[in-house]
């Protein structure tokens, strides 16, 4: 367990020999979500595990529609919500 600090930007520096036991490096990818009012959840995520439980999760789907669908959903809630803005 280590006592760390944020700085003025809002960074914080994780340990040298956590990121060692971890290998987290430059582009590892970190999730950071709030647990409770006192408690931040870090976990490092694994690009390849992620990628093989979507290719598990969505085998045989059009990814294609369903990427068309949420934008064709996304634009027309904008459009009517801000449509006084859009024309």
């Amino acid at each position: 367990m280590e006592i760390i600090n944020v700085d003025n930007s809002g960074r914080l520096v994780i340990p040298e020999f956590i990121r060692k036991k971890l290998h987290i490096t430059k582009d590892v990818p970190l999730l950071i979500t709030e647990l409770d009012d006192d408690k931040i959840l870090i976990k490092k995520l694994d690009r390849d595990e992620i990628e093989k439980r979507l290719r598990q999760e969505l085998k045989g789907l059009d990814i294609d529609k369903i990427a068309l669908d949420v934008r064709t959903g996304i634009n027309e809630a904008a459009k009517k919500k801000y449509a006084t803005v859009l024309g």
